[in-house]
């Protein structure tokens, strides 16, 4: 879904608002034809691309609504991602109010996923990305004022640094050129989109008696951090890295690297096509009915190849679910058993000590009952762990999140996670 709007100097005064009618072309005012090459372009016409309504508030300023999505049942509206380009950018000092954020939350008004802790980045080549500096929250009207003057033509400004499914599809080829990689289609989702699992060992040992640990992504398509970790850990347990070689020796390593597709290509929040939560419905999701594969065939597809290996009597040691949120991070889990307990301690101390992880609090044991895959612990004796991830600025820097941390973060995560099921 697209939007593009354009502004020219000499347009008229005043504020205009326009629709963004199935976020079409938009014109915010109209100029001579001589002024073409100075009009300002806004865009979302690309992978992952998400923008609402924009009004024009004056010659070089705008209020920009986040478009959200809700669930199935047209509730839970959520406004957690946007990612939009301006052209016609260079020189002119901009101010964008990014405002329509307060949402509903697991059905509580009132979710607002912005704040004062959190700076958008920007970037001018769509690849580097850094915070943008001049932002102001207005916590009384829920918007974020942002004050650019870019160097370049072109700059694209989102949440949190955008992860594609294009850019995990080169990521893959690459993985999949190695003998101890396997990539393979285990389903397709709702829109038709392939759905990945790869594989990583040593083909030389048999497989039986190596401990077992898996990784998943984007269940939540705003959660592009998460991305960036799960490249980061396909980099590492695949390399020549001495390391690398000896884990792949003794383990064998899953990674599920992006569980909805559809929304990461389109630029939604975290529902599926079908508008249903890929981290809930995990307990309702019947193996056996072709109703839950129609309506999210994303879980259906994931949960069969957890289930199905347990079920060949191959167990999984620990799998880790990857998750972002605004301010929070800790490590949860609805297993409560000694051993899982003593796996999830070492990993929770590990990652606080040696890795930019830094936990809001310890890791939380026999959490609460829900619908996401958690359940898969009481269901399949899977010990699976939520980990929870801030996009705001990082308690031990005082820095927002880098991609090149997120990428570091994976490759330490990935291997900490092998030492914690070690007897």
């Amino acid at each position: 879904m697209n939007s593009s709007c354009r502004t020219r100097r000499g347009g008229r005064a005043g504020r205009r608002a326009v629709g963004l009618a199935a976020l079409a072309l938009l014109v915010l005012a109209g100029a001579a034809p001589a002024l073409a090459q100075e009009e300002i372009r806004f865009n979302t016409n690309f992978e992952g691309g998400s923008l609402g309504r924009i009004e024009r508030t004056g010659e070089n300023s705008f209020r920009c609504h986040v478009r959200g999505q809700q669930d199935q049942a047209g509730r839970n509206r959520q406004a957690s991602w946007y990612f939009f380009r301006i052209d016609g950018a260079r020189g002119r000092e901009l101010t964008l109010i990014l405002t329509d954020f307060v949402g509903e939350y697991n059905g509580r008004l009132g979710a607002c996923p912005m704040g004062p802790e959190i700076r958008p980045v920007i970037s001018d080549d769509g690849d580097r990305w850094t915070p943008i500096a001049d932002t102001h929250w207005d916590d009384r009207a829920k918007e974020a004022t942002l004050r650019i003057r870019p160097a370049r033509d072109t700059v694209w400004i989102a949440h949190q640094p955008p992860y594609t499914p294009t850019r995990l599809a080169r990521l893959l080829d690459e993985v999949n050129r190695y003998d101890h990689a396997r990539v393979e289609v285990i389903g397709k989702s709702a829109r038709g989109r392939d759905l990945h699992l790869v594989t990583v060992t040593d083909p030389a040992l048999d497989d039986r008696g190596k401990a077992v640990v898996w990784l998943q992504a984007r269940q939540h398509a705003w959660e592009s951090g998460t991305s960036f970790v799960m490249e980061g850990a396909l980099r590492f347990i695949t390399s020549d890295d001495p390391s690398a070689r000896a884990l792949r020796r003794r383990l064998v390593f899953l990674f599920t690297p992006m569980v909805d597709p559809d929304g990461c290509a389109s630029g939604q929040v975290r529902f599926n096509a079908n508008g249903y939560d890929v981290n809930r419905h995990w307990d309702e999701v019947d193996l056996t009915s072709k109703a839950y594969l129609a309506q999210m065939p994303e879980i259906w597809y994931v949960k069969k190849a957890i289930v199905d290996r347990v079920a060949s009597g191959r167990p999984i040691d620990l799998l880790v679910n990857l998750h972002n949120t605004e301010t929070g991070e800790y490590l949860s889990t609805m297993a409560g058993d000694a051993g899982s307990r003593a796996i999830v301690g070492r990993l929770s101390d590990r990652l606080t000590h040696e890795t930019s992880f830094s936990p809001s609090h310890g890791p939380v044991f026999a959490a609460a009952r829900d619908s996401s895959a958690n359940v898969l612990h009481a269901e399949n004796g899977v010990l699976v762990v939520l980990m929870e991830q801030r996009i705001a600025r990082d308690l031990k820097t005082g820095r927002e999140p880098t991609v090149e941390g997120r990428l570091r973060f994976g490759s330490q995560l990935i291997a900490i996670m092998a030492d914690a099921v070690r007897p």
